[in-house]
């Protein structure tokens, strides 16, 4: 891997620096220990800030007062200028919603509770809190164990089994449909406009034609739910925000868009934490013999895979006035990366950070956000992830990797993280 270069100039405490992009990045971990050798703020060569240390991303996104989610999301604030005037810059945080499976200006039709600041933020994340509830949630616990067993067939007749396109990318696509209220009628095609706008589509679907096409047509087919749900109330997830938002707080668009958002963070984070667990696991055999003794084990080791992989590496805010970060200034309309993975990661926060600890206590990791932006659906991921591996625990106690790491395949993104596929054995 290139070495860093730390160029010889500062700029009011800011350090240059200059790095191989994080796109599709195997290893970005000694990336971001150079990052905390060279300085506290860190300026990219496409013009954005870095900040990494995890009290500094976590006073970021802590302070709305300060920092914009809107801004950053628009273009406004200053984004373009630290872009490199409108340039798409190589591994920004741009290019990444884009890799990922955010499809850039197709998904930003409506505002959503991710791109506002208060107080457009608290009012389109009432309506959504009022029907994303915990109970909810649980109620689909029997469900998801159901989808575990059926997707985990193969890998318990001893198959070889991809357990990114057979495991971690359907099963939330299916809970999520689910939830929503999707007919089984409209299921598979559903699941297939999901994963495409999503980016957890592994099956070459994903075309930008085809992405832009879905897109259209899945936001399409949520409005015609919606509508139909005003006439005809249903206890799921949709009937529940119309019912939520009875009141008109948000328009029939911010509910389409809503729904997108979580269709896509909830696949997307829960995708990657499956497949980054089950690599982690395979590494640290240790760590997995843990987890098969004592399965109450299992959800920490979920928290432990969200700090020591984090399946978001990156998020990103404008600076909406002149202000400080761990004493350096921030001027008024930078655009501002907030590296997750690497705050993850800081020996600081976190004792022994760069080890794989399933028993670790106070994990306090930030992979899911800070703030009032921090993720909706983590709940949800977490549970679906817990399930997962209780099931798949059960029926490959011992498993291998058949996929060698150097043809481990990573998204053309540093914003998200994972293998795109990952084929296991039980042994």
């Amino acid at each position: 891997m290139a070495q860093s270069v730390v160029l010889a100039s500062a700029r009011m405490g800011i350090v240059d620096f200059d790095f191989v992009p994080l796109r599709g990045t195997a290893d970005p971990y000694p990336i971001y220990d150079r990052m905390r050798e060279t300085g506290r703020v860190l300026r990219s060569p496409f013009g954005a800030l870095m900040v990494h240390r995890y009290d500094d991303v976590r006073t970021t996104h802590g302070d709305h007062d300060a920092f914009s989610m809107a801004a950053a999301a628009t273009g406004d604030g200053g984004m373009r200028a630290s872009m490199g005037g409108g340039r798409r810059a190589e591994g920004s945080a741009v290019e990444g919603m884009q890799g990922g499976g955010m499809q850039g200006d197709d998904f930003f039709l409506a505002q959503t509770m991710l791109t506002t600041d208060p107080p457009d933020h608290e009012r389109l994340r009432r309506v959504v809190n009022r029907a994303f509830t915990p109970r909810s949630i649980a109620a689909i616990e029997s469900r998801v164990r159901e989808l575990a067993r059926e997707l985990l067939a193969p890998l318990a007749n001893g198959e070889p089994f991809d357990v990114v396109a057979d495991f971690a990318g359907p099963l939330p696509t299916i809970v999520i449909a689910q939830l929503l209220g999707v007919p089984e009628e409209d299921a598979d095609q559903f699941r297939i406009w999901s994963e495409v706008v999503a980016g957890t589509d592994v099956r070459g679907r994903g075309t930008p034609e085809a992405s832009r096409r879905y897109g259209m047509e899945l936001r399409q087919y949520l409005a015609d739910q919606i509508a139909r749900r005003k006439g005809e109330p249903t206890d799921d997830l949709i009937g529940r925000m119309v019912e939520a938002n009875s009141e008109e707080i948000m328009s029939d668009a911010e509910v389409v868009a809503a729904c997108v958002l979580l269709l896509v963070a909830g696949n997307e984070t829960t995708m990657r934490l499956i497949s980054n667990m089950t690599l982690a696991l395979s590494r640290f055999p240790e760590q997995r013999e843990l987890l098969v003794d004592d399965p109450e084990l299992i959800t920490p080791g979920v928290e432990e895979t969200l700090r020591y992989d984090s399946p978001v590496q990156m998020l990103f805010r404008a600076s909406k006035e002149d202000t400080t970060v761990g004493d350096v200034e921030i001027p008024k309309g930078q655009f501002v990366l907030t590296m997750l993975g690497a705050a993850n990661r800081d020996p600081d926060a976190f004792a022994h950070a760069d080890q794989y600890d399933v028993t670790r206590e106070e994990n306090m990791h930030i992979a899911f956000g800070h703030g009032i932006h921090y993720c909706l659906g983590a709940p949800l991921a977490r549970r679906e992830t817990r399930i997962a591996f209780e099931e798949l625990l059960q029926v490959a106690p011992e498993f291998e990797v058949l996929t060698p790491d150097d043809a481990l395949d990573y998204p053309p993104t540093g914003m998200l993280r994972s293998p795109r596929t990952l084929v296991v054995q039980a042994v």
